[in-house]
């Protein structure tokens, strides 16, 4: 077997086994969302002898999907969304009957609700937008007179069993929520420092746009991360069986904004030892060795917090012998960075819960 296909197998059996952990990470999500589609047919259709129940399932399954993130507010952005468009595409069908016009006109006054709506809570995201302009078009296509109650009627039902699960029955923990997301960002951040210190040492020449590729990597995990603290205080906040783990909540998303300032402070870094090589500036032997720390302590953040404080010390110590034996602009410059990653992991450590 030739070198080239082993690499191949290897490549497609490793992106089997994530493909495989992810799913076994999302089952019980997916489990709660398969049942709770399932009740919302059987309550519409069987209970309550809806003709068309579809909007029922698909709102449960739309709010609670496969992930965990923002469940309560996709399921009340999905109820106001989807009733807002049934109104409105009966109205329009009151008014212009069915056809390419009322369905475009259907559409623009949903994206005009949406922007009027602005960045508020009902209106963050694509959700409520989404739901409006969609339910509108169906009610357009699929109008039958006096069924605008039970659209309405299958949006609560489909919504309000969304949040029964996602607030009441299988709230998210916080702070599991929080640390997959802090974990993402650092093990982002460890990639990141480790091609930084391979670069650095010419181990490995960069690409044009390596520093480019670190910002959007390191963005995707931080906007993740962004969402996952949304989550927790939104959590802890309406769910009864969270309420008696706010404080150690409070803790863990202060934690994670210190993540977020140690990840600015990585892509600064970054950027420093790209302009550095750019202009041709031989970088001190100093920078490898802190940079491999702080990808270490990084790496050790989460699960050996003890570890990473020693890495973190040496990378301490590297950057005062860097600010010491500083010649130039860029060196002063590179030295403040560095200290700066070094001191923001170091409370990223400090704030770890227990």
């Amino acid at each position: 077997m030739s070198t080239s296909l082993q690499t191949l197998l290897s490549e497609v059996a490793g992106d089997g086994r994530a493909a495989v952990q992810r799913l076994r990470g999302m089952w019980f999500t997916m489990a709660q969302t398969s049942v709770a589609s399932g009740l919302a047919w059987y309550i519409a259709n069987d209970v309550l002898a809806h003709p068309q129940p579809f909007f029922a399932p698909i709102a449960a399954a739309v709010c609670l999907s496969i992930s965990n993130v923002l469940r309560a507010q996709r399921a009340l952005q999905m109820i106001i969304g989807v009733s807002l468009g049934i109104w409105l595409g009966a109205l329009v069908h009151d008014l212009l009957g069915t056809g390419v016009v009322p369905i475009a006109v259907a559409v623009l006054i949903g994206l005009c609700v949406a922007v009027l709506l602005g960045q508020s809570y009902i209106g963050q995201g694509m959700m409520f937008v989404n739901q409006t302009v969609v339910s509108s078009i169906l009610v357009l296509a699929l109008y039958r007179s006096g069924a605008i109650s039970e659209r309405i009627d299958d949006a609560l039902i489909g919504g309000g069993l969304a949040i029964v699960f996602a607030v009441f029955l299988f709230p998210a923990n916080p702070l599991n929520v929080l640390r997959r997301a802090r974990v993402g960002v650092l093990d982002t951040l460890h990639d990141v420092l480790s091609r930084i210190a391979e670069i650095a040492c010419g181990d490995r020449l960069p690409t044009p746009d390596w520093p480019l590729l670190a910002v959007d990597r390191v963005h995707e995990q931080v906007g993740g991360l962004i969402q996952s603290r949304a989550t927790a205080r939104q959590v802890v906040r309406v769910s009864p069986r969270r309420w008696g783990i706010r404080k150690a909540v409070e803790g863990a998303d202060h934690q994670a904004v210190h993540v977020a300032l140690l990840a600015s402070s990585v892509l600064q870094l970054a950027r420093v030892v790209a302009a550095a090589l750019d202009g041709g500036d031989r970088l001190p032997q100093p920078v490898h060795d802190v940079l491999v720390d702080l990808a270490e302590a990084a790496a050790l953040a989460e699960s050996d917090p003890v570890a990473a404080n020693t890495r973190t010390s040496a990378a301490q110590r590297n950057a005062l012998l860097l600010q010491s034996d500083a010649r130039d602009r860029c060196e002063v410059v590179l030295a403040d960075v560095v200290q700066t990653c070094a001191d923001d992991l170091q409370r990223v450590i400090e704030l770890r819960q227990p």
